[in-house]
């Protein structure tokens, strides 16, 4: 259901507009500013907790003659709390709520987020028309510096009690929810009220300053992609890249046309991602179709590199360190390999590296406490120290992983392995002329060739294939990284005979691990549009009908793999 029956659109250069969607009277039937609120003395809504105290249409008669141009606020304020007695009378107290079952409990949570949903998408959409009523060129008289704020986020902050950071969000996207429906709505003609003559039509509205995000406005509105979603799409894809002036490089720039794709990408792959993973593979998407970008981006993290040491008041210290992909990659190898056993890694195979593990485990410092203590000691020891013998494997270890059709051509990124973020090629070629290279293949359908013999326990270069393709525990809603993954078995080694090879492994962390063994989950292989791909199948007593669930790739090396594999070729 709705949550907000209508919310108006309008502004000090639309005094004519009428409701958004068609809801309401037209901008003539307005009263006084000082009918607006009358009326409204709660009754009604005793029943919910709302005794109409404190609402006595006070205030309503500060608003300016612009304000007014939408439907009476009385119908709005009576149809939104009408839908809000409904909610508190409704809601569920602990005790109801600890006796529904489990699907219950589940579908009540799909639908309180699709109700909340639609409350954030109307509570931007009056962010949005704040935004514009405060327009710069209104100066004083705008609508939140009348209100004594300086910014319609500062006044959305103060009057709705949320952060700064919800309320800027919501005034990014409600803005361009009123960009997107003004660019969707015909002129509309302005009537003469005594004779009925049409005199003229309404100015054109300028266009939208965000036209690739129209689509996501839409689902926005339709309710299927929150605001939160929204605002991912928008930071993860960015801006089109400005004219240059420069041929060559105006041809490779990112056009409004190709953000639109990959927004509508984003659209339809945004109910089945959270925020936080919309807004990577955002962030994915931009450099999937930025290549040209991605060394300049890479610069800009290299220059903006800083380690900070401050003094606390209490006498101790606090340190920020920015840090470079790479710089990066080699810290968060440390640290994990430091406390990924206390912390759920993987087991160990070797009497030596079990018994590592096992004194990790049983360490009582914090892992926050364990990882402060191992880089003060590799500080320490500085370069004469035996890692060895702090980390249990040796120097840390980055790879970075390109395709071998991107290194040829010269045109293509690369990336670290553990890490969404791409880097150069010369990135790559550096970390080659350091270290070299070991070449991994992969066969016409894109399965890593078998780089070990079959035993018991997956060998190291097998797990360094998995890796380059999984990206991590494959269990869906999991970011754990492959650092922290055990090979399973999709054919259990005793139970079918299944091989210790490449196509029989997949990735998952010690949690999940556990539980499709103990649950009953399986896995299969299938191939999908020529490459073979993982499906997970539920066990009955979670879906009878046991659908196959499809498990897409956690590692953007190999999207790389997939897409240049795969490219039509002139």
């Amino acid at each position: 259901m709705t949550i907000f029956a209508s919310v108006f659109e309008g502004g000090p250069a639309a005094a004519s507009h009428t409701l958004a969607d068609g809801w309401g009277p037209d901008v003539d039937a307005v009263g006084p500013p000082e009918s607006y609120g009358s009326g409204f003395d709660g009754s009604g809504f005793d029943g919910c907790g709302f005794d109409g105290s404190g609402f006595d249409g006070s205030g309503f008669s500060e608003f300016t003659e612009f304000e007014l141009a939408a439907a009476p606020a009385s119908d709005l304020v009576f149809d939104q709390m009408s839908v809000l007695s409904l909610i508190m009378a409704s809601a569920a107290d602990a005790e109801r709520m600890r006796g529904v079952n489990d699907d219950t409990l589940t579908e009540l949570a799909g639908i309180y987020a699709a109700q909340e949903r639609q409350i954030r998408a109307q509570l931007a959409l009056i962010a949005g028309e704040v935004a514009r009523r405060s327009a710069p060129e209104f100066g004083l008289k705008g609508f939140a510096q009348s209100k004594g704020h300086r910014t319609p986020a500062e006044f959305l902050r103060v009057t709705t009690g949320t952060s700064l950071r919800d309320a800027t969000r919501a005034v990014a996207v409600g803005t361009l929810l009123l960009e997107a429906a003004d660019a969707e709505r015909a002129p509309e003609p302005i009537i003469d009220a005594g004779t009925g003559e049409v005199l003229d039509l309404m100015p054109v509205p300028p266009a939208p300053t965000a036209p690739w995000m129209t689509g996501v406005a839409r689902g926005v509105r339709a309710g299927t992609i929150s605001v939160e979603k929204a605002d991912a799409i928008r930071r993860g894809l960015g801006n089109p890249d400005k004219l240059t002036g420069d041929a060559d490089a105006d041809a490779m720039r990112i056009d409004v046309g190709a953000l639109t794709r990959a927004a509508d990408q984003l659209a339809a792959e945004a109910p089945t991602l959270d925020v936080d993973r919309l807004l990577i593979r955002a962030r994915e998407l931009r450099d999937e179709i930025d290549v040209a970008g991605v060394a300049l981006r890479e610069k800009r993290l290299y220059e903006a590199r800083a380690l900070r040491v401050y003094r606390r008041a209490d006498g101790g210290y606090r340190a920020t360190w920015d840090m470079d992909p790479e710089t990066g990659a080699v810290v968060v190898e440390i640290r994990d390999r430091a406390t990924s056993p206390k912390l759920g890694g993987p087991r160990f195979v070797g009497k030596e590296a079990a018994e590592h593990a096992e004194r990790i485990e049983n360490d009582p410092r914090t892992p926050e406490q364990l990882a402060s203590d191992v880089f003060l000691e590799l500080l320490r020891a500085g370069s004469a120290a035996e890692p060895e013998l702090l980390l249990g494997e040796g120097a840390p270890a980055v790879r970075v992983l390109v395709t071998m059709t991107d290194l040829k051509s010269g045109i293509g990124v690369a990336y670290i392995e553990g890490h969404d973020a791409p880097v150069s090629l010369a990135t790559a070629e550096r970390h080659i002329c350091e270290e070299g290279f070991q070449q991994l293949l992969f066969d016409a359908e894109s399965r890593p060739l078998d780089l070990g013999r079959i035993r018991r326990l997956f060998s190291k270069k097998q797990r360094l294939a998995l890796s380059a393709r999984d990206g991590g525990c494959m269990f869906p809603g999991c970011c754990r990284p492959a650092s922290w993954c055990e090979a399973h078995h999709i054919r259990h080694f005793v139970r079918d005979h299944g091989d210790t090879n490449i196509d029989d492994g997949i990735l998952l962390c010690r949690h999940h691990h556990r539980l499709v063994h103990d649950q009953g989950w399986e896995f299969r292989r299938r191939a999908i549009d020529g490459v073979m791909r993982f499906q997970l199948i539920p066990p009955a007593v979670i879906d009878p009908q046991q659908t196959p669930r499809l498990l897409p790739t956690k590692s953007p090396a190999y999207r790389r793999v997939l897409a240049t594999a795969h490219a039509p070729t002139d």
